[in-house]
């Protein structure tokens, strides 16, 4: 099989593929960089920035344009197979529909990120990184997310329309006291003082 057609087997097209995350036969890393080079060279492939690259479709206005949020799924929420960060502020608040409104910046908790907080840039979609409070996994990474929203937000905040939003939240990823209780170290005092005002902790289950 030929190196592109194993790119395009593997990840399809207009779709992040990260330099290091490619294996091919038993060719080394420096000669799997070298032939991705050549595919750009011969534009069947487009460097987004270092260490990523897509395979772009033919559009009337020309080569198809990677979507940053994909590439910032892919290093710093999933791969795919591993969960390691998570949205937070009015970026979660709006997938959740607690707010309509919309922030120019996507704020995540994530493991690959050193730092306590640092700024970046994803093509052209500015990013507030911070590092994860505790190890992130498939496993916690719900009640994680619970806990950092609890953070964000003021009991007063919390009208009917969203307390129902968040119980069924809770319901749908399992949230427990016990899960609750084992987290809660890692935030700040005021999730837990959160939770008690605004009722919240009523919906958890034990």
């Amino acid at each position: 099989m030929l190196f592109f057609d194993y790119l395009f087997e593997q990840f399809g097209v207009n779709e992040p593929i990260m330099s290091n995350e490619i294996t091919f036969g038993n060719y080394s890393k420096p000669w799997i960089y070298k032939q991705l080079n050549t595919l750009v060279t011969e534009g069947k492939l487009i460097r987004f920035e270092k260490g990523v690259y897509y395979i772009p479709t033919d559009t009337v206005f020309g080569k198809s344009l990677l979507n940053p949020r994909k590439v910032i799924e892919k290093k710093y929420i999933s791969d795919g197979n591993n969960t390691m960060g998570y949205y937070s502020g009015v970026t979660f608040q709006n997938q959740l529909r607690l707010t309509t409104q919309m922030s120019n910046v996507i704020e995540i908790y994530t493991n690959n990120e050193p730092s306590n907080v640092r700024d970046i840039y994803v093509g052209n979609q500015k990013v507030l990184l911070r590092k994860a409070r505790t190890q992130i996994t498939d496993s916690d990474v719900a009640v994680l997310t619970f806990l950092e929203l609890m953070n964000d937000i003021t009991p007063s905040f919390l009208d009917d329309e969203r307390k129902m939003i968040i119980k069924n939240y809770i319901k749908n990823n399992a949230i427990t006291r016990k899960k609750i209780t084992e987290y809660a170290p890692v935030f700040p005092d005021k999730v837990m003082r959160n939770l008690i005002e605004s009722e919240v902790i009523y919906s958890v289950t034990p």
